[in-house]
């Protein structure tokens, strides 16, 4: 089995590490069965101060700054499988150079380039050298040494320099000196950014210049250097060999300083895996946003020379918000004051090839590192593609998710935010470029300080990562595919809940206010069970009551409930439990108003219920809403029923002052009769239930130990202005996904689920967003009726149908400053899906990712043929949450879009796009529309996902593909 039922949080080995007595040590960890060769494996830190001398910054008469250098050992790091454990080689760059437009902080002198663009070369005859590194003790005697050093040389034994090559075609920069003067381009320079070492004895060394790549002999002698196709004829003059026969003509619109970053090399020595730093500036500069890099596979000939490039792939790196947490307690993370950084500052900085196409990359923003395990065997091969060529637009940087292109598979290992380090160590610093495994457990870390230029030190962390960052096998994930379905016809589908045992699903039928039961012995093949639908005519009798509609369904090992409204939807409804064996009627039992959910915890011991207490379409009578417990642990026959009312946060009542100011209530109501409970999730430890209260934008938690309110938790709003939170807004038939400074989102999340991660507790929301609409009252209103104040961005645009004044915003948010106009132009709805903490904070947003999903995939006719862009966009509605190999996923239906997005969830630093599918034909009016409820199930030694697409009618089941049919070469 591949798929589990259940959800269970990764494992996490905490580094509780005792204090050595050295301030950079931590106590010693165990190795594994290759050992140290001598030398035991232990925390630590060396900072590293090999003096370069000093430099003197002036410009003519002015005499600026006199700065002390060092070595910059940590632009790339690399332990050889054929030198033993405690040998490992690390790289130099250029040179200590500054931007130009950040010179006159460190020379004391302004305009020290003449106010031009460029970049200062402290040391312009600087020679990049390869170190060889040897650890040795034992404990906290641990010690680190150079063993050797490696001056990488031309043809003829002179060294070459670390200047800019003298391109003509490809993006270069202008180089100045220590005294302001411009500086010739040399055809020798490189710009070395990451090496590995052949069993032979030679390196493959990373450039940034061109991007190339370079041969170097055991020496230090540059053997060849290959450039993009193309570029030979202008490195005519070089001290070495030049060949344009491997990385395609494409490569030289790298932008400056994100040439080739990154080197691995497969273990039998047979290919050689190199990054892009970030996204080409293809074909301008305005790619700099993109997230797209360009991975390179090239395979070796046996004495280590490139055969040929056989391979390129698509990496998505990260959103700025992936690498720090706003929350209401503190911020942290990698924040330019109280926004995040620009996409432009994310890069791929190292990799290690565990195995064929199986890689470890680290992944930075500033100071916040990630560690991610990569598979590329799955991934799409694009080379010789029409994304190599220069004249394809728009150009693959200028797309946000190609069509037909499967990303590279990547999985969070291990992340500087929120993992700790040991005891006495330091937080990893910018620039972390070197990473190098010593054994299964312990790695060598390290930063590239840019020569202590701007007071930072070179340091060397012997850290024990390894156990989280490698697995025994690549990373895979889950996927759907229509093929591996099948459609049964169930009018209004709504909800749906699973019977692995006695192989059923039932489907609440909303058309005809049924429970239907489907016979899924043959997943792919269902037909009517016997009986076809569950009597509810018995559990209305039985309640002495006369019955609405059915609202929800849900199973535990014996026995299938169902949440039903009553006729009269303001009285108490009930939830009626029938026996999984032959599906008899066991009890009914009084619950709430409206019940709209129901779930049953994960000892299938006790029943708990979502009582929306939806008000009359006057308002003449609005219930309370609440949530019921129903408590099965002494028996059905037993069974005590208790309401957990919300009554203590009304105006009069003893908790009024903890209830947020950020909770929308109705002024027309009370605190408890406006709290509208819509679903519950229960934590894996059994311990609290997260329940959505849509309406009121926010999220009850309670406490299962004495089913009380733990809190009341507001959820806020989202800035659609901020970077990663477009939004389109119109009804065009057009994509036009943008931001809107000045217009914010209310949460407003429908389904909720719970998971574990770091034996910490967190829940997912899918955020569809919902006006309130009566005959006596609506709070929606167009943008365009709004008095917004002119302080407002986007107040004009609010004014105007033809821009922002369709979209569907609140009348009762958004006033700030409680002068009777709106600040703040709020949408219903955040259009995307979140997790967030045990105590409510966010940790994670997806943003405008199921926006520029479902855009990619469906064009104009995303958002429900853009008929729901001033509504809720894709209309993230429910998520079921699988577990697949200590991996969890959740899978999101998107109401007004239709289909199913999948993302990797496992730990909220680390979320990735998975797949999103869609079968719908808009032209034909055909497929799947209206996903809703979503559950997963299981038959033998599969797993499937049941669909309810209330729109049209069906119920979908796919087979879910776990992946492992994964090969590689």
């Amino acid at each position: 089995m591949i798929f589990e039922s259940q959800m269970y949080g990764r494992k996490f080995w905490a580094l509780s590490l005792a204090i050595g007595i050295i301030a950079t040590s931590a106590c010693s960890g165990k190795s594994d069965s290759r050992g140290f060769r001598g030398t035991e494996p232990n925390s630590r830190q060396f900072t590293i101060n090999e003096s370069l001398g000093s430099v003197e910054f002036s410009k003519g008469a002015t005499i600026g700054n006199s700065k002390s250098l060092n070595v910059a050992i940590g632009s790339g790091a690399f332990r050889p499988l054929s030198e033993s454990n405690d040998v490992f080689y690390t790289i130099t760059d250029r040179g200590p150079t500054l931007d130009c437009a950040d010179s006159e902080a460190v020379t004391g002198i302004a305009n020290f380039c003449d106010g031009n663009p460029g970049t200062v070369f402290a040391i312009s005859d600087y020679s990049p050298q390869i170190i060889k590194w040897q650890l040795s003790g034992i404990g906290t005697g641990l010690t680190l040494e150079q063993s050797e050093v490696i001056t990488l040389t031309g043809s003829d034994g002179a060294a070459i320099n670390g200047l800019p090559n003298p391109f003509t075609s490809a993006y270069v920069e202008t180089p100045y000196d220590n005294q302001g003067n411009v500086l010739p381009r040399s055809a020798d320079g490189i710009d070395p950014e990451a090496l590995v070492r052949l069993n032979n004895g030679n390196f493959w060394v990373a450039d940034e210049y061109g991007p190339s790549l370079l041969l170097v002999s055991s020496t230090g002698e540059i053997l060849e250097r290959q450039v993009p196709a193309g570029l030979t004829g202008q490195l005519a003059a070089a001290n070495y060999p030049v060949s344009g026969n491997i990385i395609p003509a494409i490569f030289e619109r790298r932008a400056i300083d994100r040439g080739i970053e990154a080197l691995a090399l497969s273990p039998d020595n047979k290919y050689l895996y190199f990054f892009m730093q970030g996204p080409l500036d293809n074909p301008t500069n305005g790619a700099a946003e993109s997230r797209i890099v360009r991975v390179a596979k090239v395979e070796l000939n046996a004495d280590g020379t490139a055969k040929e490039m056989v391979g390129e792939y698509l990496y998505r790196l990260d959103a700025p918000s992936q690498f720090a947490i706003k929350s209401r307690s503190e911020n942290k993370g990698d924040l330019d004051g109280d926004n995040f950084v620009a996409q432009s500052d994310v890069t791929i900085n190292e990799a290690i090839a565990i195995d064929t196409d199986y890689v470890i990359v680290v992944e930075q923003a500033k100071t916040v590192s990630k560690f991610y395990r990569l598979n590329l065997a799955n991934a799409t091969n694009i080379l010789g593609g029409p994304w190599d060529q220069e004249a394809t637009s728009p150009s693959l940087e200028q797309t946000t998710l190609p069509t037909d292109v499967k990303f590279i598979t990547k999985q969070l290992g291990f992340d500087s935010l929120t993992m700790p380090l040991p005891k006495g160590i330091s937080p990893l610093a910018e620039n972390i470029e070197g990473f190098a495994l010593l054994d299964a457990n312990f790695a060598v870390v390290l930063n590239d300080n840019n020569y202590g230029i701007t007071g930072l030190s070179s340091t060397v962390k012997v850290l024990p990562i390894g156990a989280f960052v490698v697995t025994s096998s690549a990373p895979i994930e889950p996927n759907l595919d229509y093929t591996k379905s099948a459609s049964f016809a169930v009018g209004n589908a709504i909800a749906l809940a699973g019977d692995t045992t006695n192989k059923r699903l039932f489907a609440v039928n909303g058309q005809n206010n049924s429970v239907d039961v489907l016979d899924v012995t043959d997943p792919l093949a269902p037909v009517s069970a016997t009986p076809a639908t569950l009597d509810l005519a018995a559990a209305a009798t039985d309640a002495g009551i006369t019955l609405g509609a059915p609202k929800w369904v849900t199973t535990s090992g014996s026995h299938v409930a169902v949440a039903l409204d009553n006729s009269d939807q303001q009285a108490k409804g009930i939830v009626a439990l029938y026996l999984l064996s032959d599906l008899s009627l066991v009890a009914t039992f009084e619950v709430g108003a409206s019940p709209k959910m129901a779930i049953f915890d994960l000892l299938s011991s006790r029943i708990f219920v979502a009582n929306e207490g939806q008000p009359s379409d006057d308002f003449s009578n609005d219930p309370e809403g609440s949530i019921s417990v129903i408590d099965l642990r002494d028996g059905v026959n037993v069974a005590e029923v208790e309401e957990i009312s919300f009554a203590e946060f009304n105006a009069s009542g003893i908790r009024a002052q903890e209830l947020p100011a950020g909770v929308r209530v109705h002024a027309g109501a009370t605190v408890a009769q406006d709290l509208e409970p819509e679903h519950i999730a229960v934590t894996l430890d059994n311990t609290k239930l997260f329940v959505t209260l849509q309406e009121n934008n926010a999220v009850a938690v309670i406490n299962l130990a004495d089913n009380s309110i733990d809190r009341i938790v507001a959820l806020g709003s989202k800035d659609f202005g901020v970077k990663g939170n477009e939004l389109d807004v119109k009804a065009d038939n057009a994509v036009d996904i943008r931001s809107w400074p000045g217009v914010y989102g209310l949460y407003q999340p429908d389904e909720v689920g719970a998971y574990r991660f770091a034996n910490q507790n967190y829940f997912i929301t899918a955020n569809e967003g919902r006006p309130r609409i009566y005959s006596a009252y609506s709070d929606q209103v167009n943008a365009s009726d709004l008095a917004v104040d002119n302080g407002n961005p986007s107040a004009t645009a609010a004014a105007d149908p033809a821009m922002l004044g369709g979209l569907k915003v609140s009348n009762e948010d958004g006033d700030t400053d409680n002068d009777n106009d709106v600040d703040e132009i709020t949408a219903f709805g955040a259009r995307s899906f979140a997790i967030w903490n045990q105590q409510g904070e966010l940790l994670f947003d997806s943003g405008s990712d199921l926006a520029m999903v479902t855009a990619a995939s469906l064009g104009a006719n995303f958002n429900d043929a853009d008929t729901a862009s001033p509504f809720n966009g894709a209309a993230p509605k429910s998520i079921a949450l699988v577990s697949s190999l200590n991996r969890i996923y959740a899978f999101v239906s998107l109401q007004r879009a239709g289909g199913i997005a999948i993302y990797d969830i496992t730990s909220p630093m680390g979320v990735q796009f998975v797949q999103y599918v869609n079968n719908r034909d808009f032209g034909a009016a055909t497929g799947d529309k209206g996903a809703d409820g979503i559950t997963t199930f299981f038959i033998g030694t599969k797993a499937y996902l049941g669909v309810a697409n209330a729109e049209s009618d069906n119920v979908r089941i796919f087979e879910l593909n776990s992946g492992v049919s994964t090969t590689t070469e």
